[in-house]
């Protein structure tokens, strides 16, 4: 059975399918603006003023690292699970469309086996 290319597939999903998954893609940007925006304001804060700052504790350091990377963690948690949620939608309408593939072939074979059937019992009486 010859099996339609990824492209074909993806061209064919379901409407409601490319909806949940287009749902997902602001939430999925918005927390990368977020990190975007989290990264520009640390540079700002170690670039101003560098003569005229005041020596940094360095537990104070180590701790807002740690809670940057905590947030980081959450984040990519976060955007771990929703592209969970979109594989997994992916997948169960892959597997609809090849039911519905295996279904119309298994269709058109028996169309096929019918046709070749009535073209054997009209030659048949034909040539009587």
């Amino acid at each position: 059975m010859i099996v339609p290319s990824l492209r074909k597939r993806i061209m064919a999903l379901d409407p409601a399918t490319v909806s949940t998954v287009l749902s997902l893609l602001p939430t999925i940007l918005e927390q990368a603006n977020k990190t975007i925006e989290k990264i520009k304001k640390g540079r700002r804060r170690e670039d101003g003023a560098p003569g005229a700052a005041e020596p940094r504790d360095p537990a104070a350091r180590l701790a807002e690292l740690e809670s940057a990377a905590m947030q980081q963690a959450e984040a990519v948690k976060l955007l771990a699970e929703q592209h969970a949620i979109t594989i997994d939608a992916l997948r169960k309408e892959a597997a609809r469309l090849d039911r519905r593939l295996r279904l119309m072939t298994a269709v058109a074979m028996a169309g096929v086996a019918l046709g070749i059937g009535a073209l054997v019992v009209s030659l048949n009486l034909l040539l009587r």
